[in-house]
């Protein structure tokens, strides 16, 4: 099933609390499996700040229903192979 969650370019996630943490933990991550609510808080954080720069991270889900968090390096990869094979 496919999430999604919100993180800025800073790294930092959403949590339920409506508070951005660093080294977030799957309990505690803002997750949505629709997509026009997670644009819906998209939306609502970035009027709270404009300078944040939030977007929608779309993950998969564990067994319990919770995102998988990727790592950053996994990103960075991914997007390096699209990129490589655009060319």
């Amino acid at each position: 099933m496919k999430l999604y969650i919100l993180k800025t370019r800073n790294n930092l996630v959403l949590n339920k609390n409506c508070e951005w943490s660093a080294e977030p933990h799957r309990d505690t991550v803002f997750f949505t499996q629709h997509k026009d609510i997670a644009l819906n808080q998209l939306i609502e954080v970035n009027a709270q700040d404009t300078a944040l720069r939030v977007f929608m991270v779309e993950c998969e889900s564990d067994s319990k229903g919770r995102p998988i968090l990727v790592s950053d390096e996994v990103i960075v990869e991914d997007i390096e192979s699209n990129q490589s094979n655009a060319a």
